[in-house]
Formats: structure tokens, sequence, C-alpha cells
């Protein structure tokens, strides 16, 4: 079996076709893909955290006046990136369960 590299920009392009819905259908395997690069992207963002905390802890006393602030606005961009991140998994998993439901006709009841 043959490894498929994916792409940021591929990624990137998928979803700005998503989102924009420019495309009619957009393929399972397109989706997958997406889904789990979006996926590796959480969890890069969650290792991130874990190490950004460790540092928090981490500051000595002296150091704390001077990188408390610092400290602080890091860690709200990094909840930030991290409910962004959610909110587009969601819209994915949203649009591909919109795209691919299927109308089941309901029977006339007797």
């Amino acid at each position: 079996m043959e490894k498929v590299i994916i792409t940021e920009d591929q990624v990137k392009k998928v979803l700005d076709n998503i989102l924009a819905e420019e495309m009619k259908r957009v393929s399972r395997q397109d989706f997958s893909r997406t889904q789990f690069k979006i996926e590796e992207l959480q969890n890069s963002l969650n290792e991130t955290i874990k190490e950004y905390r460790k540092l928090q802890t981490s500051v000595p006393p002296g150091l704390q006046t001077v990188s408390r602030s610092k400290l602080s606005s890091i860690g709200t961009y990094l909840s930030n990136a991290q409910m962004e991140i959610d909110k587009l998994k969601n819209g994915v998993s949203n649009y591909k369960r919109k795209m691919y439901s299927r109308q089941v006709p309901q029977e006339p009841q007797l």
C-alpha cells in the first residue's frame, strides 16, 4: 500500500471549498483527510498546551513578574485556538452529515 502525503495546502483548499460551499459534493476521502488533519492539529495543540503548563509552573519567582502577562496572553491564545479548532471540527462533521444524509421518504400510514 502506498502512503499518501497530505499537504496543508490541500487541506486548506478543501476546507475553503467546504466552508464556502462552492462544491456541490466533497468526496468522503477528502472529508476523511481533512478530519484527520484537524485531529492531528488538535493533538499537536494539546501537546503544546501541556508544555505551556509545564513552563508556567517552572518559572522561578524572580521571573514571574516579568513573564506573568505574556504567559497569560499566550494561554488565552492557546485556549482560543483550541475553541476555534473545535468549531471547525464540528462544522466539518455537520457539513459531512448534511451532505451524506439520505432523505428517507415516509410511507403513507394506513
